[in-house]
C-alpha cells in the first residue's frame, strides 16, 4: 500500500512539473509599429494626408449624402444574397474549425478498446480477453500546440476580417451600381429632350426648304443630326440595360434589368473629415486582415522551431481483463490501472525540421511584405480619391459656370426672338447646347458620387443599415 501511495506522490508530482513547464508564456510577434517598421522600412507615414482639405476625426457613417430607403434595402439584400459573401462565410466557418483542431491537443484523448480470443502466438496458451480505457495527453512542455492554436487563432480572424471588407466592399458596390443606373436613366431622358429640339429643327428647315430659305442639304444635315442622337440614345439604353443585370446580380437577383432606379441623383456630396494615416490601420479590415496574417505565420516559425525539441507524453489506463490472465498474475486485482509516459527526441529527420523552419520564415516575410502592399495600396486610394475629389469639384464648378452662361444665352436668344431679331432655330440650337451641359454636369455629378464612395470606403467607412 505504502508502494502504491508513492507511486501515486511521484505521479503528482511529474504531473505538477509538467503541468507548470506546459503554462509557459508562448512568444509575442511584434507590434503594429514594429510591423509597419519591418514592413516599410523606406517609407514613413506622414502625420496628415498630404491631399486632405477636411481636418477632423473620421466618421465611418459619413458619406457626404444620403442614401435612400430603397438603396438601404438593396444594400441588406446583397449582403443575405451576394455569392462572395457567402463564399467568405463558409471559409470563416472552416477557419473556426481550424481552431478547434489546433488546440484539441492540449486536453487528453480518451477512448476505449476491447480484445477477444486466442493469442496469435502459438506459443501462448492465454486468451487475452477484456476492455480498456485508455488516455494519451502530449504534453505541452515548449507550447507547441499553444503556438499553432493561435496561429489558426489568427487566420480565424483574418477570414472574418475579409468578409466584414468584402462587406462593406460589396456594400459600397451597390451604392456605385445604383448611381451608374441611374445616372444613365437620367441620360436617356435628357437625350430624348435632345431628340425632341432636334426633330423640330428639323421641321423648322423643312418648311424653310419651302419658302426658299433653305436647301435640301440644310435638310439632310439636321436629320443626320437626328439620326445620330437616336443612335446615341440606343448606346444609352442598352449601358443601362447592362447596368441594371450587372445591379441584379451583384444582390443576388435574376439578370432581367428590371430593377428600379432613381430618375435624379442625390445633391452635391458634402465634405467629410478624413482623420489622420496614423489611424488608418485600426478602421480598414483588410489592413486589420493582413496584420493577422502576419501574426499567424510569426506563431508558425515558433511552432515549427520547437518542433525541434523533445516531446513528452503521458498514457493511463484502466483495464477489465478475463480471469484466464489473471490467474497466472497472483496478486492482481480486476480492475487494472496503469499511468506511463514517453519521451521522444528527434534526432535524424533528414533536415525536415530545418526546412520547416525555412519554410515558415519565407511564409513570414511574405506576410510581412503583403502587409507592406496592403498599407501602401490603402494610402494610395486614399491619396488618390482626395485628389480626384479636389479635381471633379473644381471641373463641377466650371462646368456648372459654363452651365449658368448657356442659360443666359437661351434667354437672350428668347428675347431676341420675342423682338423679331432671332428665329427659333436658333433658340432651339441654344436649348440643344444646354440640354449638353446637362449631360455633361450629370456624368460629373456622378463621378464625384463615385469618388466620394471609392473615398469613404479607402478610409474604412462602413454602410449601416
Amino acid at each position: 500500500m505504502a508502494v502504491e501511495m508513492q507511486h501515486v506522490r511521484n505521479a503528482s508530482l511529474a504531473l505538477a512539473v509538467l503541468a507548470t513547464l506546459a503554462a509557459c508564456a508562448i512568444s509575442a510577434p511584434p507590434d503594429r509599429a514594429e510591423l509597419s517598421k519591418q514592413a516599410l522600412a523606406q517609407t514613413q507615414l506622414p502625420p496628415t494626408w498630404k491631399f486632405a482639405k477636411t481636418p477632423g476625426e473620421f466618421d465611418a457613417e459619413a458619406l457626404g449624402f444620403s442614401l435612400p430607403p430603397e438603396l438601404t434595402a438593396l444594400i441588406r439584400e446583397a449582403q443575405a444574397n451576394n455569392l462572395d459573401l457567402r463564399l467568405a462565410a463558409t471559409r470563416v466557418e472552416q477557419s473556426r474549425s481550424a481552431v478547434t483542431i489546433a488546440g484539441a491537443t492540449l486536453l487528453p484523448t480518451v477512448g476505449i478498446g476491447g480484445q477477444a480470443g486466442q493469442s496469435a502466438i502459438p506459443t501462448a496458451s492465454v486468451a487475452v480477453n477484456g476492455l480498456a480505457l485508455v488516455a494519451n495527453w502530449e504534453i505541452d512542455v515548449w507550447g507547441k500546440t499553444r503556438l499553432n492554436q493561435a496561429s489558426a487563432r489568427e487566420q480565424s480572424l483574418a477570414a472574418e476580417l475579409d468578409t466584414l471588407y468584402i462587406r462593406q466592399s460589396i456594400s459600397a458596390a451597390v451604392v456605385k451600381a445604383w448611381l451608374t443606373a441611374s445616372e444613365l436613366s437620367r441620360q436617356m431622358q435628357l437625350m430624348q429632350e435632345i431628340i425632341a429640339l432636334s426633330e423640330k429643327q428639323v421641321a423648322l428647315i423643312q418648311v424653310g426648304q419651302k419658302v426658299g430659305r433653305d436647301t435640301q442639304q440644310d435638310v439632310v444635315t439636321n436629320q443626320l443630326a437626328v439620326k445620330a442622337n437616336r443612335s446615341q440614345l440606343l448606346q444609352i439604353e442598352q449601358a443601362l440595360n447592362s447596368a441594371k443585370r450587372a445591379f441584379e446580380v451583384l444582390i443576388g437577383r435574376y439578370p432581367a434589368a428590371e430593377i428600379a432606379v432613381a430618375s435624379e441623383l442625390p445633391l452635391e456630396p458634402k465634405p467629410i473629415a478624413t482623420g489622420l494615416p496614423s489611424d488608418l490601420a485600426e478602421r480598414r479590415p483588410d489592413m486589420k486582415a493582413a496584420e493577422s496574417r502576419f501574426r499567424a505565420a510569426f506563431y508558425n516559425v515558433e511552432a515549427a522551431r520547437k518542433a525541434k525539441l523533445p516531446s513528452i507524453s503521458l498514457v493511463a489506463g484502466l483495464s477489465v481483463v478475463d480471469e484466464n490472465l489473471l490467474a497466472l498474475q497472483q496478486g492482481l486485482s480486476n480492475p487494472v490501472t496503469a499511468i506511463s509516459g514517453r519521451l521522444l527526441m528527434p534526432l535524424f529527420t533528414a533536415g525536415a525540421l530545418d526546412a520547416q523552419v525555412e519554410i515558415k520564415t519565407a511564409q513570414q516575410q511574405e506576410a510581412t511584405i503583403q502587409y507592406a502592399r496592403t498599407l501602401l495600396n490603402a494610402v494610395n486610394e486614399i491619396e488618390g480619391a482626395l485628389y480626384a475629389d479636389q479635381m471633379l469639384a473644381a471641373r463641377y464648378a466650371l462646368e456648372m459656370s459654363q452651365f449658368t452662361d448657356q442659360e443666359s444665352i437661351v434667354e437672350f436668344q428668347r428675347v431676341q426672338v420675342k423682338v423679331g431679331k432671332g428665329n427659333m432655330y436658333q433658340l432651339q440650337q441654344q436649348q440643344l447646347n444646354l440640354t449638353a451641359r446637362k449631360l455633361n454636369l450629370l456624368r460629373l455629378q456622378n463621378e464625384r458620387l463615385i469618388q466620394r464612395v471609392n473615398l469613404h470606403l479607402a478610409l474604412g467607412g462602413i454602410y449601416k443599415v
